[in-house]
């Protein structure tokens, strides 16, 4: 029965694993497993970390990684989100526009309030998830009835949706 199957954007068929193909180092097994290797990187929500020291800002940000463009499946146009691994306020998110040897390219479109770091972690912007940050609701000093629905005890509200943000955080 013929198959084919795309990882890390390597379509793969039975071609490559029939007779002898296997062995193949550029397009049997071997290359299968670096393609699952390459997207245990993006499963995991983080595929590189720099110790590229800069502001958090929108724009182009160049960045050396610890990591190279070989070892790591980040092909241009992937979203990603950059934040401190110290201070998981200071961050952003952008697209990566080049990615070749050691040196990353992101045109950042989102940005914290600013903040310096040198110790990044690039993942994918979903997943790391420890730098998600709640927009604090506006605190309410009355029970709300609208139409009938009521909410009552509105000051917990915020700690509502605290609880729930991480409560989905740590489920993705």
């Amino acid at each position: 029965m013929a198959w084919s199957v795309t990882i890390a954007g390597r379509t793969y068929t039975h071609a490559n694993v029939e007779g002898h193909a296997y062995a193949d180092e550029d397009n049997g097994l071997p290359a299968i497993l670096q393609s699952v290797a390459e997207m245990a990187g993006a499963v995991s929500g983080v595929y590189a970390t720099s110790s590229t020291g800069h502001v958090a800002e929108t724009g182009v940000t160049v960045m050396t990684t610890h990591q190279t463009a070989a070892d790591i499946h980040l092909p241009v146009g992937t979203m990603v989100r950059v934040a401190s691994a110290s201070d998981l306020t200071v961050f952003f998110i952008g697209t990566v526009t080049s990615f070749v040897g050691t040196d990353l390219t992101v045109e950042a479109t989102i940005a914290s309030s600013g903040g310096y770091a040198a110790d990044w972690v690039i993942g994918h912007p979903f997943m790391v998830v420890r730098s998600l940050q709640l927009d604090p609701a506006p605190r309410l000093s009355a029970d709300l009835d609208a139409q009938g629905r009521a909410i009552l005890n509105t000051s917990n509200l915020q700690s509502f949706a605290v609880t729930l943000g991480a409560a989905y955080a740590l489920c993705v």
